[in-house]
């Protein structure tokens, strides 16, 4: 393991969104496990309040300069360069295929974990034709979050169904699934469960919230972990939520997914969701062996312990002798400078 003047490495915890703290939470748990310390920056764009406790911040981004961070662990694409330290890609989903687009790699990370083989080979690629970064195969963190919380073992009385979408308006079913959901859950027979991406247009957001009552409650993200245990099925679009989801081995209804496949029910059209969600609660032998076979083609690390992993390789690139050679990056560090004061 890599010290640092004997006491450990100084890590940053780096956060645009609110789903950054499911994700990241692991990785300070085995940290402070191995005598490193630990500091959390939440940018003003992120809720500050989910922080807990016993979370130390750095309060502004001079506090996180001052700090003077060994490594750099991110969710997002982007990281200011004026921090020191090895910047650590770790991703806030599991692949980028929902766009049909490659992950926008800008020459802002030295070391990216990555979940499985495929983000590997398409970033190992690119690392030997640019030659500032590397890549290392970990697992995704926040299947540490979401493997190791407790099912939800409560009698909730009668079927949980989860709607969960993406903010993306051209892959998003948000509009479009609005009024058949608040028609479907005007009857008791389901309870509603809603979560919807921090990016989500604040007009959207405030239609769903809309629909609270007995029947529908609307979950936050910091509570989204605990929803996916609770429900029985998921309604979302092209969401990577729905991922997460079907690693559960829970069946997801989908509305026109880009790349439908056998473990997901894909509608078309809206008056087609009530009997998608009968079908996907009956769960169809067929449809449960092909979430069942899903899980190991998206990642092989599905033990819990990716975190670990992702310390390693942290550890390993500052032990080889670590220069940093990224690109200057002068606009999108300057961007920064002035988003975060």
């Amino acid at each position: 393991m890599v010290t640092t003047g004997g006491e450990g490495l100084r890590c940053l915890l780096y956060v645009e969104q609110d789903y950054s703290f499911d994700i990241l939470r692991p990785l300070q748990k085995e940290a402070r496990a191995r005598g490193h310390t630990v500091r959390w920056f939440v940018t003003p764009g992120a809720t500050h309040s989910i922080l807990q406790d016993d979370e130390v911040r750095a309060a502004t981004i001079a506090e996180a300069i001052e700090y003077g961070p060994d490594v750099v662990f991110v969710p997002g694409d982007r990281v200011p360069s004026f921090i020191s330290g090895l910047k650590v890609g770790v991703f806030h989903g599991l692949d980028e295929s929902k766009r049909g687009t490659p992950y926008p790699e800008r020459g802002m990370f030295d070391l990216y974990c990555t979940e499985g083989p495929s983000r590997t080979a398409d970033l190992e690629a690119l690392a030997r034709r640019r030659g500032y970064f590397r890549v290392r195969e970990t697992g995704w963190l926040k299947l540490d979050t979401v493997l190791d919380a407790p099912a939800d073992r409560k009698d909730h009385g009668r079927p949980q169904i989860l709607y969960a979408s993406t903010f993306t308006p051209r892959l998003s079913s948000a509009a479009a699934l609005l009024s058949t959901v608040r028609s479907l859950s005007r009857r008791p027979e389901w309870q509603w469960l809603v979560t919807l991406h921090p990016l989500m247009a604040p007009g959207t957001v405030a239609a769903w919230q809309a629909l609270e009552s007995e029947n529908v409650s609307y979950v936050p993200t910091e509570e989204a972990v605990e929803a996916l245990h609770r429900a029985d099925v998921m309604v979302s679009d092209n969401s990577s939520i729905l991922q997460e989801f079907l690693l559960l081995k829970k069946p997801v209804v989908t509305y026109r997914n880009r790349d439908p496949k056998p473990h997901l029910i894909d509608i078309r059209e809206p008056r087609h969701l009530e009997s998608a969600i009968r079908r996907a609660l009956s769960r169809p032998p067929e449809l449960m062996a092909a979430i069942a076979a899903y899980g190991p083609s998206v990642t092989p690390w599905l033990d819990g312990a990716s975190a670990g992993r992702v310390l390693d390789a942290a550890e390993e690139t500052l032990s080889s002798g670590w220069k940093d050679r990224k690109p200057r990056n002068l606009v999108r560090n300057w961007k920064m400078r002035r988003q975060l004061g």
